[in-house]
């Protein structure tokens, strides 16, 4: 098989293309995961992988494994698109638990907020009425006092004149007003 349009001169160059393949393959795989590790992606013993990749020599076993791992995208692009994928998988789903975790929590938070509106709403209907009351409540105490206030004040004012020993009274008949002491009160009824 003689061509000069690709490159290729004999049949031999291509075995040897896909022979290197198979060997870079190997090697990537126990560059990754050590020649255990290789062993079993590939699912072969790994005497036989280590022997393989130090000598450069394919066994039929070990070129039947890594063709299977070449179908399977083992070692090659698909298969590092694939581990990315499963990690972003990994994260999606994580994400996903947290969203749903956090939209559980935001309708807990609605209902609250609601009941909230609705206490609210309640409080607007009925505070004009309620704050009314409470003057008008607020107004007859002021009144109540401000009376107990003036009576308080007058009683104050006729025990503190007791006191001095001047009798704020007037005596029935006098119409006077004006307010005499007590030695006069006495010496006034012995007239």
């Amino acid at each position: 098989m003689k061509t000069t349009e690709h490159g290729i001169q004999d049949s031999r160059d291509v075995e040897n293309m896909y022979h290197m393949r198979l060997m870079t393959l190997l090697q990537e795989l126990v560059r990754e995961k050590g020649y255990k590790g290789a062993a079993r992606v590939l699912e072969i013993d790994p005497q036989t992988v280590t022997n393989s990749a130090k000598t450069g020599q394919l066994t039929r076993r070990v070129r039947d494994a890594l063709e299977r791992a070449l179908q399977e995208g083992v070692g090659s692009a698909a298969e590092r698109q694939r581990r990315r994928n499963e990690k972003l998988e990994g994260q999606l789903k994580e994400l996903t638990e947290e969203i749903r975790g956090g939209l559980k929590r935001l309708g807990k938070v609605e209902g609250r907020l609601d009941k909230l509106e609705g206490r609210v709403k309640e409080l607007k209907e009925t505070l004009p009425s309620d704050v009314k009351r409470l003057r008008m409540s607020l107004d007859g105490v002021r009144k109540y006092y401000g009376v107990q206030r003036g009576l308080i004040e007058q009683r104050l004012v006729a025990l503190e004149a007791g006191r001095d020993g001047t009798d704020t009274r007037a005596p029935a008949g006098d119409e006077s007003g004006v307010s005499r002491s007590k030695g006069e009160e006495s010496s006034a009824g012995s007239q």
